[in-house]
């Protein structure tokens, strides 16, 4: 790679020690070959890159080079006026920065600055700008006010700061001059315009944070935290900047929040970009950790929060020290005071996002109690048989909550009395049925036990099996699989050939989920069926829709999605009438689910609305709820799925289901997306990514496609491109070419429109590569097309020549259908615009040809609006060959191609169309 080679791809390369380093070998090869205006331009882009890259120290050493150099051949280094003058702004700035850096020579700087300024005619407006600033550093604040007014009513021209970073700077005055309704009038119209300065719009943002808190503007302070901490945090320069977010952090009171933020950024403190941002970044670092002082265990970077608060502290005012020494005030030491010891003003302000592990957790809203507790007193009767028999009644029939108030009034009324074994058995029975409902497994299979024990002991072997049934079903929620369906199938065994009628259902229906929980599926519909035969005598409803229930959720499993919802709608209609709540909410769930598998979405949706609806049990209305609110997530209503699934994080917070955790956020994330709170769905999801890759978790690929969407949104350009470069490398070692193939060409897409040309040529050449091992080559010619032009805007013509002739090559061996076409014609129309800006005569005629022949490509496609950026295309081409006739023709017919609903389009032809006729007449 020769020195201008470094020079282009170092200018594609973002701020940091990638770029510096490779500015760096591109200074040391040009001094070595002595190329002069080479090592004059690598040291003029590295004294930005120093200033932006977090290292302005070493700026003034190539700006002084610089300057030196420009004043001894000015006319040579010409070229460069404008932005070594525009490098004199961020001199001054930076040597404010540095307390060993006497004022004066500053000041001198300064004065050299106006010089410069007045010899080439331009505006005071920077100049004021900048001996503002030192005013205000030094504390000389009367200066620094007139300063302002100068500054304010100086012509703004093209050395002013940017219309984002100058209002930034007048912002910053009066919000420090307590003017915060002045401040936000000044720079929040600002926001509303087009910002691409590389400081902006985190800068204005930040500036704005006391301003909106101290005028109660929470939600819009909020929002300039968010926005503007995500763009500072990845810049060491921007470490003072990231003092203000740990001091607002303290202000509103998010310690919790601020500790985080410290963490993060502790150790950026040996590498400081300068002395003045170690003060500022100290100095609220100490502030936030003295807050957090009192809470025991608590520590940062291994070390108690106190005891670093005290070393920070020391820390922010010896620097003070240095600099009021320098300045011969003492402004720096009362600023930083003033920041150790702030007072919070606005408690009430929650920056971290709902969901966020920094947000403070929700109480876990509590669902409507399900069952219906019973109104009437448990009647009397003739003696303990017959109050059981009430309460088996009232269990079978599914009236639960009569069930227990039964067996409680038995308790109370026969607890003393001497009982049968039978009757010591029923109760047993139901012992272990109430615990079953609270979930008490241990407790269940207790009682059941006991049970099975007392029917022996009585002779009634029938009851004795319906309990070893149901301890069998007990075994299996516990995962005993084998030892579950071992009983289950004994007890059927029994109870089909011993048993009545009304015994039936329920026996085959347990062994039907026994053989579901074993994996024997097709044995489970088999027997689910038979079971179905039984239901009628069953004396029971609600039988028949457990089974379609189970049925449902049996054949799903099978992927027989079709059947599994036939079933699942069968299963709610049959509930609906009979019940129970439970029953017929746990229906909607499964029928939605494969609603959902079947992209019936709507209708999904509605069966979860209608489960949630069900007065069931908080655990089952907490599932059917989870279900919902992740399809809600995708969907136009995904603001609704927010809160629930915010609680769903409280809930497996609390009950210490972490693992559960980043999926739910992941899916908050989404329907924060979707619901258009990007910053919020950023913050969620970034969570979510770090708890899957701690796991070596796969749903990590998913996270970061979704962030990349996420990113693109708050166009976080860099975020982009290191999110598609992580999932690029994840890809690459899976044997996924077409996976790796989509994510390297939305990478090349990113860079491409970033400007980043010959960083987007090579992804767009990997691109093509991979699409080709997918054995997808039309996608592999549209990526190889793309290479050849990235190349081209990159400033290597014979390179994308070269590119051009392998997507022709390829471009043959494509069949002849309308995608291949396409491709074809785009290729041709690219091919010509490529030939025509080589501006080889020898290759005149042929990009003629090309566009040619891509006008008629599309038109055999009938794409109105291709055929006519051709047609302008071909007609422009043959006008400056001097072929105005035929250039009438092609424009006329391209016009005729060309749809009425793309009026620009249309005008454009028309008027070429103009210009033809006026060449010719």
């Amino acid at each position: 790679m020769n020195v201008s080679e470094m020079l282009d791809q170092a200018r594609e390369l973002p701020y940091g020690s990638a770029q510096i380093a490779l500015l760096e070998q591109a200074m040391a090869h040009a001094d070595a070959q002595r190329l002069v205006d080479e090592a004059f331009e690598a040291r003029i882009l590295a004294t930005t890159g120093y200033v932006y890259g977090g290292e302005p120290a070493r700026s003034f050493v190539t700006f002084s080079w610089c300057l030196t150099e420009f004043d001894q051949d000015p006319v040579r280094h010409g070229g460069w006026t404008h932005h070594l003058l525009w490098q004199f702004k961020a001199m001054v700035n930076a040597m404010t920065k540095f307390p060993e850096i006497p004022l004066g020579r500053t000041t001198d700087v300064l004065d050299d600055m106006e010089r410069r300024w007045r010899a080439g005619g331009h505006s005071m407006h920077a100049v004021y700008s900048h001996r503002h600033l030192v005013a205000r550093h030094v504390g000389d604040l009367d200066a620094a006010e007139r300063w302002f007014d100068r500054w304010n009513t100086a012509p703004r021209d093209d050395l002013s700061d940017c219309v984002g970073c100058d209002p930034t700077g007048k912002a910053l005055w009066l919000a420090a001059s307590g003017r915060d309704e002045e401040a936000i009038a000044l720079a929040e119209p600002v926001l509303a315009g087009r910002l691409s300065c590389t400081e902006q719009p985190q800068a204005i943002y930040t500036t704005l944070l006391l301003p909106y808190l101290r005028t109660g503007r929470a939600d819009a302070a909020r929002d300039a935290h968010r926005r503007s901490y995500r763009l500072h945090r990845t810049h060491l320069a921007d470490l003072g900047d990231i003092a203000q977010h740990v001091t607002f952090c303290a202000l509103t009171g998010n310690d919790v929040l601020g500790l985080e933020i410290v963490e993060r950024h502790l150790d950026w403190l040996d590498r400081s970009p300068t002395p003045f941002a170690t003060m500022t970044f100290a100095a609220s670092a100490a502030l936030v950790l003295g807050r957090l002082a009192g809470r025991p265990g608590l520590t940062v970077a291994g070390r108690p929060v106190g005891a670093v608060a005290e070393e920070l502290t020391a820390r922010a005012l010896d620097l003070a020290a240095r600099f009021d020494a320098r300045n011969g005030t003492d402004h720096q030491s009362r600023l930083v005071r003033e920041t150790l010891t702030a007072a919070p003003i606005g408690d009430g302000v929650r920056l971290a996002a709902a969901g966020s592990r920094f947000a403070p957790a929700r109480p876990v809203t509590e669902p409507v109690a399900g069952r219906p507790v019973p109104a009437d007193p448990v009647p009397a009767t003739d003696g303990p048989d017959e109050l059981l028999d009430l309460a088996d009644a009232a269990f079978r029939e599914r009236r639960e909550e009569a069930a227990f108030a039964a067996w409680a009034a038995f308790d109370d009324r026969y607890g003393a009395a001497e009982l049968t074994d039978l009757q010591r058995a029923r109760r047993a029975d139901g012992a272990g049925s109430r615990a079953a409902d609270d979930e008490d497994h241990a407790g269940a299979e207790a009682a059941w036990q006991l049970a099975d024990r007392l029917y022996a002991a009585a002779g009634d072997e029938v009851r004795r099996q319906v309990v070893r049934g149901r301890l069998g079903m007990g075994l299996l929620r516990q995962g005993r699989v084998d030892a579950g369906r071992a009983l289950i199938e004994e007890s059927t065994a029994h109870l089909v050939a011993h048993a009545g009628p009304d015994r039936l259902a329920r026996a085959y229906l347990r062994l039907a989920y026994a053989e579901a929980a074993g994996g024997l599926l097709p044995e489970s519909v088999a027997t689910g069926r038979t079971a179905e035969q039984h239901a009628d005598a069953a004396g029971d409803p609600s039988v028949r829709g457990q089974i379609l229930a189970l049925r449902a959720q049996t054949l799903g499993r099978r992927a027989e999605v079709a059947e599994a919802e036939a079933a699942g709608t069968a299963s709610r209609e049959q509930f609906r009438p009979a019940g129970p709540p439970d029953e017929l909410a746990h229906a909607c769930l499964l029928h939605g689910v494969t609603l959902r598998q079947l992209g019936r979405f709507d209708e999904a949706l509605a069966a979860f609305d209608e489960g949630v609806e069900v007065p069931c049990g908080a655990a089952m209305r907490r599932l059917v709820g989870r279900q919902r609110a992740g399809l809600l997530a995708n969907s136009a209503r995904a603001a609704e799925a927010i809160a629930p699934l915010v609680e769903e994080i409280a809930a497996l917070t609390a009950g210490g289901d972490r693992d559960a955790v980043p999926q739910t956020r992941y899916e908050l994330a989404i329907a924060y997306l979707n619901a258009g709170r990007a910053l919020a769905a950023a913050a969620v999801a970034e969570e979510a990514l770090a708890a899957f890759e701690a796991a070596a978790d796969e749903q990590a690929l998913a996270v970061r496609d979704l962030l990349v969407a996420v990113y693109e949104e708050l166009a976080e350009h860099e975020s982009v491109i290191a999110q598609l470069s992580a999932m690029i490398d994840a890809i690459a070692g899976r044997d996924e070419p077409e996976a790796l193939a989509r994510a390297t060409e939305r990478l090349a897409e990113t860079l491409d429109r970033l400007d980043r040309d010959a960083t987007a040529a090579t992804r767009f050449a990997e691109a093509a590569a991979a699409w080709s091992a997918a054995g997808r080559p039309i996608d592999g010619l549209r990526a190889a097309r793309r290479h050849a032009t990235s190349l081209l805007w990159a400033g290597q013509p014979e390179a994308a020549l070269a590119a051009l002739a392998e997507a022709d090559a390829a471009a043959v061996l494509l069949p002849d259908e309308p995608h291949a076409v396409w491709e074809r014609s785009m290729l041709d129309y690219d091919a010509a615009r490529l030939l025509d800006r080589t501006q080889r005569s020898d290759r005149a005629d042929e990009a003629i040809a090309r566009a040619a022949r891509a006008g008629d490509g599309f038109r055999s496609l009938g794409a109105g609006a291709q055929v006519g950026f051709a047609g302008l295309l071909h007609g422009d081409l043959l006008r400056r060959a001097g072929r105005s006739g035929e250039a009438a023709q092609v424009l006329a017919a391209a016009l005729a191609s060309v749809p009425d609903d793309e009026p620009a389009l249309r005008g454009q032809l028309e008027s070429a169309l103009a210009s033809v006729h006026d060449d010719r007449f």
